[in-house]
């Protein structure tokens, strides 16, 4: 907005602490499905490999383990990321 006179302080403050909780419900629910999902997983995957050994089945070839691995890797990688900035967030709480 090329000419739009600077938003006042006083009002981005107000909007922002009237947002703000629907902002932390909206995270703690996206972490809520996060934690569920990889429940879900875990028990998928212990069910699969449960089955498998009572089938005398082979495990899957190294190549989809391994690509699914990599994913797993990355997906905790940005897991870990996301703990550090929830902690500077707590942080931030206690100075708003």
């Amino acid at each position: 907005m090329h000419g739009a006179p600077p938003a006042d302080p006083n009002d981005q403050l107000a909007t922002l602490r009237r947002e703000l909780p629907a902002r932390v419900e909206l995270v703690e629910g996206g972490y809520q499905q996060a934690v569920d999902s990889a429940h879900t997983l875990m028990t998928d995957f212990e069910e699969a490999q449960r089955l498998r050994v009572q089938l005398g089945e082979d495990a899957l070839p190294a190549e989809q383990r391994i690509e699914w691995m990599e994913k797993l890797t990355k997906v905790r990688a940005a897991a870990q990321a996301s703990v550090a900035t929830l902690e500077q967030v707590e942080a931030l709480i206690l100075q708003v």
